[in-house]
């Protein structure tokens, strides 16, 4: 007589012939649902497409999109006595005012904001990054302009007057270059108008005079003013033109949002939650019992680990290819708290929505991010849907902050402030959100395993679950 524990085996093995024809035939069914097909399809093209849009078009027509770039002009025009029309004594007058308004009037259609200022703060904001240009109005620009058209009657040879623009190519190369455009709109601007004036000032003086009007007098009265760009504090060596704080930034966003993965894949693999895969090596560990809040906080401090070490690390890097970085150590303690508080809030965002926080991560730090960065194309020629974006995202911030550290000698007041202190609130604001939810799903009892949490029947199939 068969023993018992033996018959009731044998009565539930499944022949295996059987498990093969359900196999095959759950294969089939999945395989033959549009759900299989369409799902990653539709969901690849929509993400892609979102990249392209905001990828292209925030470099598709900087000029087109130009608005509220900030220009500081100082008028140090002290003016001069200038010759009445009718030869009978003299007025003063301040061409600079009359050559200040020009340009700002000019300006303001073209998505230029200029604004007055005194030589020193105009200087200060620009070695803060908070304007991309200065324009100056020498204080002898009247006297010269005056001296020229009297060099016209006397056939002299003085100064001409001139108007100096200053750049920093610390705020960006692509802001710099457009200001150099800019310079290149006053000259001819400038030159066109008070060229005209001067000349026909001068048509009357020789006239009184019966002095005839050379051409030599004519062409130099045509092109009466001199503008220059000049850059009073030129990048070092290994600044990369100023590109090397916004790679640097990248470096830092994608060291804490690329580690949150890597950290999470590995982390749930040790801890039986997900499958260990290396080539044709498959295997699924024992799930050990520990909470979401458990596993959550270990990740924050293996991120924390990692923030340390890689900070470190792309220093010695950078230092190796030659680039350029002062504030070192400034430079590093940053670099941890970029790379912990994106790391933080990478996993929290996974722990709280699984797999389509991977989704969630890749558009909020990268696909928006890049674009709305700030460090390629300024955001003043970007179309104003990216300065609302930066208003919000970590990648804009965070390059404020490198770049205060490596070009403007981390002056607070030039955009490292404010890049700290967002920063800090980004770290809180991720951790809390990451503890609070964490922390909910445990005490409801949703544990990482099969049938942890059980969906309404609907939504199960909605989700082809």
């Amino acid at each position: 007589m068969p023993v018992s524990g033996e018959s009731t085996a044998g009565a539930e093995q499944t022949p295996p012939e059987e498990d093969e024809e359900e196999a095959a035939g759950t294969i089939a069914a999945v395989i033959g649902s549009p759900r299989f097909w369409l799902a990653p399809l539709v969901l690849v093209l929509i993400l892609m497409s979102l990249m392209a849009a905001l990828y292209m078009g925030a470099v598709a027509s900087p000029r087109e999109n130009l608005h509220d770039f900030p220009i500081a002009l100082v008028n140090a025009d002290r003016g001069a006595e200038v010759d009445n029309p009718d030869g009978n004594g003299s007025t003063e007058q301040n061409f600079g005012d009359q050559v200040a308004a020009g340009i700002i009037d000019a300006a303001r259609p073209n998505g230029f904001d200029v604004h007055r200022s005194d030589r020193t703060t105009a200087l200060n904001e620009l070695n803060a990054g908070k304007v991309y240009g200065v324009i100056v109005i020498g204080p002898n620009f009247s006297e010269h302009a005056v001296s020229l058209g009297r060099a016209a009657v006397l056939q002299a040879k003085p100064d001409a007057p001139s108007i100096d623009v200053f750049i920093n190519r610390g705020s960006g190369t692509f802001a710099s270059s457009v200001t150099t455009t800019f310079a290149q709109e006053i000259d001819k601007q400038v030159n066109s108008q008070f060229g005209e004036r001067l000349t026909a000032t001068v048509r009357q003086q020789l006239a009184r005079a019966d002095v005839p009007f050379s051409g030599a007098a004519q062409l130099a009265l045509a092109n009466p003013v001199n503008v220059a760009v000049v850059e009073p504090t030129p990048l070092p060596d290994g600044a990369g033109n100023g590109l090397s704080a916004f790679y640097f930034t990248l470096l830092l966003v994608l060291a804490g949002f690329t580690g949150a993965m890597m950290v999470s894949v590995i982390v749930d693999g040790f801890l039986g939650q997900t499958p260990v895969e290396y080539g044709p090596f498959y295997s699924l560990r024992k799930r050990l019992a520990i909470s979401r809040w458990g596993t959550l906080a270990a990740k924050w401090t293996i991120l924390l680990l990692v923030a340390l070490l890689q900070s470190a690390l792309f220093i010695a890097v950078c230092t190796a290819v030659g680039t350029s970085l002062p504030n070192s150590f400034l430079l590093w303690a940053f670099s941890v708290l970029v790379i912990f508080a994106v790391g933080v809030t990478a996993s929290s965002v996974l722990a709280i929505f699984g797999n389509p926080g991977l989704l969630v991560n890749l558009i909020f730090f990268v696909i928006l991010g890049l674009p709305s960065s700030g460090g390629t194309i300024p955001l003043e020629a970007s179309p104003r849907l990216f300065s609302w974006i930066a208003a919000f995202e970590p990648m804009h911030v965070v390059y404020l902050g490198v770049r205060s550290i490596l070009y403007f000698d981390a002056d607070p007041g030039s955009g490292l402030a404010r890049s700290i202190v967002q920063t800090l609130l980004g770290l809180i604001l991720g951790a809390l959100l990451g503890l609070a939810v964490t922390k909910l799903y445990d005490r409801k009892g949703w544990h990482r395993y099969p049938g942890g949490m059980t969906l309404p029947p609907r939504l199960a199939a909605a989700a082809g679950l």
